[in-house]
């Protein structure tokens, strides 16, 4: 009867850690799984501000030019070269 006792506490002390090495895994799987959506968004984002930052650095290059110079003066202050007639829409 003794050896038998013996060899059931032997099972649970080698089955414990076995379980919970195996909760840890799924826990940490699932974990990882979850980084890897958040990088994928993360990269995402990088992605469209290196887009954003190509836009912008074009419009800086384009408004050191004499033609972007008149575009950002119409656009922003509504200056007119001479000659030219400006129309406002006020309807809406």
């Amino acid at each position: 009867m003794k050896f038998k006792r013996s060899s059931l506490m032997t099972r649970v002390i080698v089955l414990l850690p076995a379980v919970a090495a195996t909760v840890t895994l799924v826990s940490l799987q699932a974990q990882l799984a979850e980084k890897r959506a958040q990088a994928a968004a993360l990269e995402a984002e990088v992605a469209a501000a290196a887009q954003e930052n190509q836009r912008l650095e074009a419009t800086i290059e384009a408004a050191g030019t004499e033609e972007g110079v008149k575009d950002i003066a119409r656009q922003k202050l509504g200056l007119a070269e001479s000659g030219e007639i400006v129309f406002y829409d006020i309807g809406g």
